[in-house]
């Protein structure tokens, strides 16, 4: 019997900025991780629900609205995917002053805002919440 074994992680990676996207995407599978990649709120449910990988962490970038909406983004697309509420989520934050720089807070139970001060300290707490 032939098993099949796919170790890699996937992350679904929430990201609206076209010039940022397959960046971090290309960082992510560098990594290691599988990445799906949803453009919106309704586009990450989709991808979630249908696919054949079932995300073991949400990632969303914050572009123009709040750091309490993404996290409710991140609640929501957990949710209405049917993903297990101990996935984590991962919103990293567009705007901070230096007092945050480098600072990871845990924001609810299985919820962080991260405040990258370079893109080491974002790999080092995705492997940390979904090791490779």
């Amino acid at each position: 019997m032939i098993q099949e074994k796919d170790a890699s992680p996937t992350i679904l990676l929430v990201e609206m900025d076209d010039d940022t996207r397959p960046i971090l995407k290309h960082n992510l599978c560098s990594q290691g991780y599988r990445v799906i990649v949803g453009l919106e709120e309704e586009d990450a449910i989709a991808l979630a629900r249908g696919g054949r990988d079932r995300p073991k962490l949400i990632l969303l970038n914050q572009v123009n609205l709040s750091i309490d909406e993404f996290v409710n983004m991140g609640r929501r697309i957990r949710e209405c995917a049917e993903l297990p509420s101990s996935t984590p989520i991962v919103v990293t934050a567009e705007r901070y002053g230096e007092d945050m720089e480098g600072k990871n807070v845990k924001v609810g139970e299985s919820e962080y805002v991260t405040y990258l001060e370079d893109a080491e300290q974002l790999m080092n707490l995705l492997q940390c919440l979904c090791p490779v």
